[in-house]
């Protein structure tokens, strides 16, 4: 199973959903852009960490995000 949306790209692996968040950068600093109704501002640091040669979120991202989840899901109620 795959999934491509404006936002992420997600695929499964070994059973497991891997979800790939798009993260762009403007003035303000790297963000996500959810269908155009709501956005993520990541922080600074968001790709500092590498994993076997992978860039991947760092810890300050990832508790951003899920302290930012209930926020993000009333903006994309609507949608």
């Amino acid at each position: 199973m795959a999934k491509r949306f404006p936002h992420k790209r997600a695929f499964e692996i070994d059973g497991i959903m891997v979800e790939l968040f798009l993260v762009q950068t403007d003035a303000t600093g790297p963000f996500t852009d959810f269908w155009g109704v709501a956005r993520h501002d990541w922080p600074a640091d968001v790709f500092d960490v590498e994993a076997d040669g992978l860039r991947v979120a760092s810890a300050m991202a990832v508790t951003g995000y899920r302290a930012g989840w209930e926020d993000l899901q009333s903006k994309l109620q609507g949608r």
